[in-house]
């Protein structure tokens, strides 16, 4: 089978994260430090998310304050992030610096961002590719008049969950998430509380 047109996948990705009720996954991500110009150390993070916006993010591993914490936000309850380790639980007005990145790791987001610098991208052919012991399609596109010069988004074949999301500069990898897991639980509200 050939694989999908650079549009077609992205609009085959849009249409995934649309239907797509409740997930969780885990991901890797690093971020390049300016000053070294390499990428930082590794952090591991799992996301719970049911439409149209509940979520619940646990830091598996980031630094030795932070590993172990658990960050919920359901509206349902009241509009603010309760995060909690042990016996410590802080609240997070939603326009806290602290969690500004809580809000963009849902696939919504994800996507929100990919079609974004995709507009009027140069984009290459999809190519199939194996990440592990995963198939993906891979497509690789320059954004225009954007600071991210390249993207490389490969979705696995056969759900189209994305494996990997590598943004780009002029001075090389900008930041890097590789999801290692992902399910398909039966979320309900009730899940997104302490």
């Amino acid at each position: 089978m050939q694989p999908p047109t650079p549009q077609q996948l992205m609009q085959q990705f849009a249409q995934k994260v649309a239907r797509t009720r409740a997930y969780s996954y885990t991901w890797e991500f690093q971020e390049r430090d300016e000053r070294s110009g390499k990428l930082g150390d590794k952090q591991i993070y799992k996301l719970e998310f049911l439409q149209p916006h509940y979520r619940k993010m646990t830091i598996i591993q980031r630094d030795l304050f932070s590993n172990g914490a658990v960050l919920i936000y359901n509206p349902d309850v009241e509009k603010k992030v309760h995060a909690r380790k042990g016996l410590i639980r802080r609240v997070y007005e939603l326009n806290d610096p602290e969690i500004a990145r809580f809000f963009e790791t849902d696939l919504g987001s994800i996507l929100k961002d990919l079609q974004r610098l995709f507009r009027g991208a140069k984009a290459e052919t999809v190519k199939r590719e194996r990440i592990g012991q995963r198939d993906g399609y891979t497509l690789r596109f320059a954004p225009r008049n954007d600071a991210v010069q390249q993207v490389s988004l490969t979705l696995e074949v056969r759900d189209l969950m994305p494996l990997r999301i590598e943004y780009a500069d002029a001075k090389g990898i900008r930041s890097l998430r590789v999801f290692t897991e992902y399910a398909f639980p039966n979320l309900k509200p009730d899940d997104f509380q302490f």
